[in-house]
């Protein structure tokens, strides 16, 4: 017994299934060219990664300035003012201006707090200003610590 739409020769016996063609697949889409969504997605992610980088550099000398400023020896307050004092008049004639050189006693002082939104070292550090002239002033190391601290990581540059 043969099937309705088959004859003993092979050809289909109804005249419109012979003028039929075989199915042909499309080509497998490909991922690429990628859509533009895509393209902007990408375009974002790089400038992110671009403005991290950017910020980390720009901002990787106060990490520096601080590790400089723990590594300071409390043991002397002397020593320890002095090479505080050091440490931000090089951060300041690095980064903001050169004309720090020349500054001291109230002059450094008010130009440190200068720069900053609220007053970090007057009036309660006055005694910073005076170590270099005068070594006998007592001085607390940890408030001039958290004040030089404070400063490093707040001073726009």
């Amino acid at each position: 017994m043969t099937p309705n739409n088959a004859t003993n020769t092979g050809m289909p016996s109804n005249p419109a299934l012979a003028e039929l063609r075989d199915i042909h697949l499309p080509d497998v889409v490909s991922w690429w060219p990628i859509a533009w969504p895509w393209w902007l997605m990408l375009i974002l992610l790089i400038a992110m990664l671009g403005f991290v980088i950017y910020s980390r550099n720009k901002n990787a000398w106060r990490t520096v300035a601080i590790k400089q400023l723990q590594s300071l020896d409390e043991s002397d307050p002397v020593s320890y003012a002095l090479n505080c004092n050091r440490l931000l008049k090089q951060i300041c004639f690095n980064k903001i201006d050169v004309t720090c050189a020349s500054l001291s006693g109230m002059a450094w002082l008010n130009y440190l707090d200068e720069k900053m939104k609220k007053p970090i070292f007057l009036p309660d550090l006055e005694a910073f200003a005076f170590v270099p002239d005068n070594p006998n002033v007592s001085l607390d190391t940890k408030a001039l610590n958290k004040a030089c601290q404070q400063w490093i990581r707040k001073v726009p540059c």
